[in-house]
């Protein structure tokens, strides 16, 4: 199979990379409502398949208020596939996330327990006691200029919201493994997460938090066997 990489994606969300503040002059993806979403993810049959190692891969995210200041922090991915057919064309795939891995990676807020992770589990934001999960499905991979970037379309489930979503995105093979990279930015309230959004609440003015999240994910998956 030729080298290859594969970027997924949702809200500031990526790994050992810097970080720059969201900016309101950057634009969010496009993000269709879903109304017959795909079935729950679950592993496609194909000739060859990736699964998911939940240990190697993160989520990293960061939120910002509209004046400059924000929040860093991680999600972990707990589950996933790829599936190539026997010509080496990805033919689907998809990774859950366990809403309940959020944690901040700030200096004065890390950990899983502080006040920060708390309330990012609570209505305002993911109310992740009804949601525990989210979800991403890829419907197909569109090959870019070289052997290693695609276009990703895919839908994205958070909150029971479904969206669907097209995105730049790379794979990589080394051996056994694939390692899927992407960034995007998000609009949150496309999926409900309204907290101080300043286009839905207009007299906040410098107490709003950016609608913009970044999102870069950062996947390892190691071929199946059989």
């Amino acid at each position: 199979m030729r080298t290859q990489q594969f970027l997924l994606s949702a809200l500031c969300l990526f790994g050992i990379y810097h970080f720059t503040a969201c900016r309101e002059t950057e634009k969010a993806i496009p993000a269709k409502l879903v109304t017959a979403a795909v079935a729950a993810p679950e592993p496609i049959a194909a000739a060859t398949g990736y699964e998911l190692q939940p240990k190697e891969s993160f989520i990293y995210w960061k939120g910002n208020t509209v004046t400059g200041g924000g929040h860093a922090g991680t999600l972990r991915p707990v589950s996933g596939n790829l599936a190539a057919d026997a010509g080496g064309k990805w033919v689907g795939g998809y990774f859950v996330i366990d809403m309940n891995t959020i944690l901040s990676t700030d200096p004065d807020n890390r950990g899983a327990e502080d006040g920060l992770v708390k309330h990012l589990k609570d209505p305002d934001f993911f109310d992740v006691p009804r949601f525990p999960k989210a979800y991403f499905t890829m419907l197909k991979a569109t090959p870019g200029a070289n052997d290693s970037s695609f276009t990703i379309t895919g839908q994205l489930n958070l909150k029971n919201i479904v969206r669907e979503i097209t995105f730049p995105a790379t794979l990589q093979a080394t051996g056994e493994l694939i390692r899927a990279r992407a960034s995007m930015i998000i609009d949150r309230t496309k999926w409900g997460v309204n907290y101080k959004s300043g286009n839905i609440f207009l007299n906040l003015k410098d107490d709003a938090i950016s609608d913009l999240v970044p999102i870069r994910l950062d996947l390892v998956f190691k071929k199946t066997k059989g």
